[in-house]
C-alpha cells in the first residue's frame, strides 16, 4: 500500500513538472504563461542552474515493518542535489555539473561533470571515499558513444540534434495543452516581485503562481483526466513525435480508452476516496518570466501528506531552475574532453588488468 500512496505522490509531482517543459500593462496570468512557452521554442542557448531536494516520512509501524523505509527515507532528507552548466542547441553541445551533498553521519559530496554532443557523451571519474577506484582514472573522463551502447541493447538510436529538438518541442506542446485547460482564476495568480523570494540574479517582468490547493483538487483532477490528458496522449501518437517517445501506439490507444470509461461520476467517485487519503500542504509553481518574454525561473515546490490505513505519511519535495545569458553565446568551463578514456578500459582498471 505505501508504493501506491508514494506511486501517488510522484505523479502529482510528475504533473506539476510537466508544465516546466516548456516553459504597456502586463498580460492576465495565463496569457503570460501562453506566450512564456511560446518564446521558449526560441531559447536556443542558455546558462543554467537547478537544485532539488525530497523529503519522506513514514509512521514508526511502518517503519517497524521495513527499516529500509526510514534508510531511504534518511537519505533522501539528508541529500541536497544541484545541476549547474551551459548548453546550446545548434551545433548541440551541453555540459552540466551535477554536486551530491550528503549530510548527517555519513557526509560527502561527491561532484560529477558530464559533457554531451550529438555523438558522444564525456563523465568524470568521481572521487568517492566509499567507491575507491584506481588512482589512475580518477579525473579522467570516460567517453561513451550512445548509438553503439543503444545499437548493442537493441534499443532504437535516438540520441541526435534533430531528436532532442523534437523532444524539447513537445515538452513545450504539452505545457500548451496543459494550461489551455486551466482556468484562470481557480489556479493561477500573480505574484509581486517583493512576495517571490526570488534569487537576486533572476530578471523578472512578471511573475505568475499556479497552485493546487485541497479546495480546487477535484476540478484540477477531473479538468486534467477528462481534458488535458486526452490531448497529451493524442500528441504522444502523433507521428511528428514517432521515435522521441518509447510508449506503444496501442498502449496509449487504450489508456485513452480507459479515461473515457472511467469518466464523469466514476472519476467523481474515486477523486472523493482520493480527497479522503491525500491532503495537500503545498503543491505549487512559481515562475518568473523575463523582460524579453522567456522563462527565467522555476520554483516547484510540493508538500502532501498521504494515509494508509489511517497513518500518515509525509513527502515533499523542492526543485528550482534559473536559467540566465539566454540565446548569447555560452562559455562552456569544461569544454570537449582532451583526457578521456574508453568504458572497457575503465572496467579493465577497475578488474586490476
Amino acid at each position: 500500500m505505501y508504493r501506491k500512496k508514494i506511486a501517488l505522490a510522484l505523479c502529482a509531482l510528475l504533473v506539476v513538472m510537466a508544465v516546466l517543459a516548456g516553459c504597456g500593462a502586463k498580460p492576465a496570468p495565463k496569457e503570460t504563461l501562453e506566450k512564456a512557452f511560446q518564446k521558449a521554442t526560441e531559447m536556443k542557448s542558455a546558462d543554467y542552474k537547478m537544485t532539488f531536494a525530497m523529503n519522506m516520512d513514514f509512521p514508526a509501524d511502518a517503519i517497524a515493518e521495513n527499516p529500509q523505509l526510514a534508510v531511504s527515507a534518511q537519505m533522501l532528507k539528508n541529500m541536497e542535489l544541484a545541476v549547474s552548466g551551459a548548453y546550446q542547441q545548434e551545433p548541440f553541445q551541453m555540459e552540466m555539473n551535477i554536486e551530491a551533498k550528503l549530510k548527517g553521519d555519513m557526509a560527502m559530496n561527491i561532484n560529477l561533470p558530464i559533457v554531451m554532443t550529438d555523438q558522444k557523451i564525456w563523465v568524470k571519474v568521481p572521487n568517492i571515499p566509499m567507491l575507491p577506484l584506481p588512482k589512475d582514472v580518477v579525473g579522467k573522463f570516460v567517453e561513451l558513444d550512445p548509438k553503439e551502447l543503444a545499437e548493442k541493447s537493441g534499443e532504437k538510436v535516438t540520441f541526435d540534434a534533430a531528436t532532442m529538438k523534437k523532444q524539447q518541442e513537445l515538452g513545450q506542446e504539452i505545457g500548451k495543452v496543459f494550461f489551455k485547460h486551466m482556468d484562470e482564476k481557480t489556479f493561477l495568480s500573480s505574484v509581486d516581485k517583493k512576495d517571490a523570494k526570488l534569487p537576486e540574479a533572476v530578471e523578472a517582468n512578471q511573475i505568475v503562481k499556479f497552485a493546487v490547493t485541497n479546495e480546487n483538487l477535484e476540478p484540477f483532477i477531473i479538468t486534467f483526466a477528462e481534458k488535458a490528458l486526452p490531448e497529451v496522449l493524442d500528441l504522444l501518437m502523433n507521428d511528428k513525435y514517432a521515435g522521441v517517445v518509447t510508449f506503444k501506439k496501442e498502449d496509449l490507444e487504450k489508456t485513452k480508452k480507459d479515461l473515457t470509461a472511467n469518466s464523469g461520476d466514476k472519476l467523481k467517485t474515486a477523486v472523493a476516496k482520493m480527497k479522503e487519503d491525500l491532503k495537500i500542504k503545498d503543491l505549487q509553481i512559481t515562475t518568473a518570466v523575463n523582460k524579453k518574454g522567456f522563462p527565467a525561473y522555476h520554483d516547484v515546490n510540493v508538500d502532501l501528506e498521504l494515509k494508509d490505513k489511517g497513518k500518515p505519511v509525509q513527502f515533499g519535495g523542492n526543485i528550482k531552475a534559473e536559467y540566465s545569458k539566454i540565446n548569447e553565446k555560452p562559455e562552456f568551463k569544461i569544454g570537449i574532453p582532451k583526457d578521456v578514456i574508453t568504458l572497457e578500459q575503465l572496467m579493465a582498471k577497475i578488474n586490476g588488468q
